[in-house]
């Protein structure tokens, strides 16, 4: 059983009323003993020192509980929040005691934590928008540059030939659609900053969603370099999706792996039924992605293989706002992976209760 702070205060101050009774009873009773011929300044003399020496004793032990247990932890309380107004969170609160201002200095030294902890992330949020501008700076010089550089060569007339025409225009396009990819990141971010991406969920068979999402990837791989392996019948469960962003999530996973897969790829997309909820599992053969980039590939910002990312055209911002797609839709969403060896996401899709 610990003693508390509490306990030993009350103790002090009853021993301050207690021992000198006790004493003074003492101290009469050999008086009594002794009789009369102590005489009457020698009795005096030994009550008031009995009485002193009780009050003393009982005043140091007071003083020490109330240094020892109250005003030293409280210094360094004091200590430790000057050092957080002075924004110094380096630093760690160490309790040895179990009472109740040792409970007291737990809890600063938990909000001390918590604090530097938010702080850590604020500033690792602040540099990683700070790196987003200067990668999209950079993201958006170079794609227009080259547009302008080939519109040049139309106008210029370098592009004598049908052939060489039909390869500025391709190449136009495609830095168009890069730019494209690169602003509707940034608005999607600005609408998930903003706590307004919009969700238009709505009960549908999973069977038919699905059927509807990849149907139109089928068409366009029929003549690519990647091949998309589609593992049916698909599970058929009520769900309650927004099919426009499980849409989204699909054209973020598959168009990741197809641009990043490298060529003679092979993609396959699956969907199990887990009794309480729908698994969507997304894989490729290819390259697969580095094990230390992994844990970080749905924080904001982040871009693995930075090279790679760039040269795609890259934010940072695709399987972010895939997270909080799956997350709104009270899921979850990981990726499994390891270099050279293809990639693997999945994520879940609750089942309807009702259905």
């Amino acid at each position: 059983m610990k003693i508390g702070i509490r306990f030993k205060l009350i103790a002090s101050l009853t021993g301050i009323i207690f021992v000198p009774v006790i004493l003074m009873t003492i101290s009469g009773v050999r008086v009594k003993e002794q009789g009369p011929s102590g005489g009457t300044m020698g009795i005096f003399i030994f009550v008031i020192g009995t009485l002193v020496v009780a009050y003393l004793l009982c005043a140091y032990i007071l003083a020490y509980v109330i240094t020892r247990r109250v005003l030293l932890p409280l210094k360094e309380l004091n200590n430790a929040a000057e050092q957080i107004i002075n924004g110094n969170l380096d630093f760690q609160i160490r309790n040895r005691y179990h009472d109740e201002v040792g409970r007291f200095s737990d809890v600063f030294e938990l909000m001390r934590a918590r604090l530097k902890e938010s702080l850590d992330q604020q500033t690792a949020y602040e540099r990683s928008r700070n790196e987003l501008i200067a990668n999209i700076s950079h993201d958006l010089r170079t794609p227009i540059t080259s547009i302008r550089g080939y519109v040049e060569g139309l106008q210029d007339g370098i592009a004598r030939d049908e052939q060489k025409v039909s390869k500025y225009l391709a190449v136009i396009k495609n830095k168009t659609e890069q730019l494209d990819r690169m602003i509707e990141d940034l608005f999607q971010f600005a609408q998930l900053e903003a706590g307004h991406l919009i969700m238009d969920a709505r009960v549908i068979d999973s069977q038919v969603l699905l059927e509807a999402i990849i149907a139109p990837y089928e068409i366009e791989f029929q003549d690519a370099p990647v091949g998309l392996s589609v593992e049916r019948p698909f599970p058929s469960r009520l769900v309650r999706a927004d099919a426009d962003r499980i849409a989204q999530v699909f054209e973020n996973l598959i168009e990741n792996a197809k641009r990043y897969a490298g060529d003679l790829t092979e993609i396959t997309v699956s969907m199990k039924d887990e009794g309480d909820c729908l698994l969507i599992a997304v894989k490729d053969n290819g390259k697969g992605i580095a094990e230390a980039d992994v844990p970080y590939l749905f924080e904001r910002f982040y871009r693995g293989e930075k090279s790679r990312s760039r040269a795609f055209g890259g934010a940072g911002l695709g399987l972010a706002i895939c997270k909080q797609i799956v997350e709104d839709h009270g899921g979850r969403i990981w990726a499994r992976s390891t270099n050279g060896s293809g990639a693997e996401f999945y994520f879940t899709l609750p089942v309807f209760k009702d259905e």
